[in-house]
C-alpha cells in the first residue's frame, strides 16, 4: 500500500511538472523580432519592451544623466498585440550609483532601489538598464 502512495505521488509530480514545463513559455527576446523593441521584462502574459529607437539622452553631464525612451507593453497570450506605449525618463547618478524615475504628472523624481521588490522596481530597472547600456555601451551597475 505505502508502495503504491508514493508511486502515485510521484506521478502526480511527473505530470504536474510536465504540465508546467508545457505551460511556460518565456517571452520573445525582441517584439515581432525588431531589435529595435528589446524584452526587459515579462509578467503574467504581458511583456514590455524597450523602444530602443525612441532613445532619448535629455541630460548629458557626468556623473548625472537623464535618459528618455518608451517602454512598450505587449500581451504574450494576443500574438503579442501592443496594448500600451509609456515614455519614461530616468536619472542616472553614475558615481553615487543612484537611480531615479520621473512621475510625468508631477515631474519629481522617484529612487528605483536596485534591491527592492518587483513590485517597485518592475519594468522600470531593467527598462534603466537597457536604456543606459543602449546610450553608453557600459552597465548602469558596476
Amino acid at each position: 500500500m505505502k508502495r503504491h502512495i508514493i508511486s502515485l505521488i510521484m506521478s502526480m509530480l511527473v505530470i504536474f511538472t510536465a504540465s508546467t514545463a508545457l505551460a511556460y513559455q518565456p517571452y520573445a527576446q525582441y517584439l515581432n523580432g525588431d531589435p529595435n523593441f528589446k524584452l526587459c521584462d515579462g509578467h503574467m502574459g504581458t511583456a514590455w519592451y524597450v523602444d530602443l529607437s525612441s532613445l532619448n539622452v535629455n541630460l548629458y553631464d557626468p556623473p548625472t544623466y537623464i535618459i528618455g525612451v518608451n517602454v512598450l507593453a505587449a500581451d504574450a497570450d494576443n500574438n503579442y498585440a501592443v496594448s500600451n506605449i509609456t515614455t519614461y525618463r530616468f536619472q542616472y547618478n553614475y558615481t553615487q550609483q543612484t537611480l531615479y524615475v520621473e512621475n510625468p504628472n508631477t515631474g519629481s523624481w522617484r529612487y528605483i532601489d536596485p534591491d527592492d521588490c518587483w513590485a517597485e522596481t518592475g519594468i522600470v530597472l531593467p527598462a534603466a538598464k537597457i536604456a543606459f547600456y543602449q546610450a553608453y555601451g557600459i552597465p548602469f551597475y558596476n
